[in-house]
């Protein structure tokens, strides 16, 4: 996706065919269900707020997004509001893209405002996509945090688990962040380990995705069953059990969720 040299901008220099992306304390605002602004909605909102961040290239048309201050009260600006979590999960993957890099970039500048070594405010880098700070000159890029996900199989059986803090009734690959010092593979061995009591082996790669809450690239692996019983941990997994193709639970779809996609094509490879 080919994008401006310059990642922040004042309304003013706006060209006018661009669309934005509003956000007011961590939920997207809509109008008549579309999340994307012309951006003359900025001269409704009476403010010449700094900075739009730019978000990309959508469609042949610049997307900035605008993180609304807390403060910020509606008056006569009818809107509705949703979670981008909600949104990312209604839309298509497209919108998932859009949204999803927006959320990042907010939740990014957001929690840079100030230098984490010397505390003084930072400000915008004036070509790069960081925040500079205003007293040691530390720059701050976002960051992007590497996570595994795999689906553990057994034949023809693959392993699906509750978590605890997941989407109600749906039932996923395991997944965990990666440490220090670790390689993919390791993660995946510990994750499992740690998770399920199992352990696995003969681990491949299979592809990747963007995960925006708030900053994963979740890096997705099939790896083979070597031994143990199921034991969950009771902190990340609530339950977890080998299933077939014929006995699926409720699972994420295949649309926009790396899980559902693994899972998928498993099954394709059975058939």
């Amino acid at each position: 996706m080919n994008t401006p040299n310059t990642y922040f901008y004042h309304a003013g220099e706006m060209r006018g065919d661009e669309q934005v992306i509003l956000f007011h304390k961590g939920e997207v605002l809509l109008r008549d269900d579309a999340f994307l602004w012309p951006s003359s909605v900025l001269e409704e909102l009476h403010k010449d707020w700094y900075p739009l961040l730019l978000v990309g290239v959508f469609a042949q048309r610049r997307v900035v997004a605008l993180n609304l201050p807390s403060d910020w009260t509606q008056d006569d600006f009818e809107v509705a509001r949703a979670s981008p979590r909600q949104l990312l999960f209604e839309r298509n993957l497209e919108d998932f893209t859009a949204v999803g890099r927006a959320n990042q970039l907010i939740n990014w500048y957001d929690h840079h405002r100030f230098c984490g070594k010397c505390g003084a405010p930072t400000t915008p880098h004036g070509n790069d996509r960081a925040l500079v700070c205003t007293s040691c000159d530390g720059h701050f890029y976002p960051r992007i945090n590497p996570c595994v996900i795999v689906l553990v199989t057994k034949g023809d059986e693959f392993l699906l688990a509750l978590h605890k803090k997941g989407r109600g009734s749906y039932y996923s690959c395991l997944a965990g962040f990666m440490e220090v010092g670790e390689t993919p593979e390791e993660t995946v061995q510990r994750e499992v380990l740690e998770e399920v009591g199992l352990n696995v082996g003969n681990i491949r790669y299979v592809k990747s995705q963007s995960w925006p809450f708030p900053s994963q690239l979740m890096l997705g692996f099939f790896a083979d069953y070597q031994g143990g019983e199921i034991e969950v941990d009771g902190v990340e997994i609530e339950k977890a059990r080998w299933y077939k193709a014929e006995d699926l639970p409720q699972i994420p779809s295949a649309g926009i969720s790396v899980a559902g996609q693994l899972i998928e094509l498993f099954l394709q490879s059975k058939q």
